[in-house]
């Protein structure tokens, strides 16, 4: 359930706009715009956080890696078991998007050695 706090219609208006970008060079452009490099900094650290927890790395792995606080590492453990479930649909259309092109590799893989044998 998302928090009716953030529900609203400039909130809507900039999610639109996010599901307008199409590859990471324009969503580049466009947090460039939005965010200053700190915030967009911070949010790609969380997100990471979120992604090494969810694969189950210790605390002290994760501040290794990315810098975070331990505050930071455990309000996103929160949000992940008790959020609005968005870390975990992104964050399993992710594993599966990489795990799709990864047979695709495969398969062309095969098909080039055939090829060439």
């Amino acid at each position: 359930m998302v928090n009716p706090k953030l529900r609203g219609p400039l909130t809507d208006h900039l999610f639109r706009a996010v599901l307008q970008l199409r590859t990471v060079e324009e969503c580049y452009r466009f947090f460039e715009d939005l965010c200053t490099i700190g915030e967009v900094k911070a949010l790609a650290q969380r997100f990471e956080v979120a992604r090494m927890l969810d694969a189950g790395n210790t605390y002290e792995e994760i501040a290794a890696r990315t810098g975070a606080s331990s505050a930071t590492i455990s309000r996103v453990g929160r949000f992940l078991d008790y959020g609005a479930d968005g870390y975990a649909l992104v964050l399993k259309r992710m594993a599966g998007a990489a795990a799709s092109e990864a047979r695709r590799r495969d398969r062309q893989g095969g098909r080039r050695r055939r090829r060439g044998a």
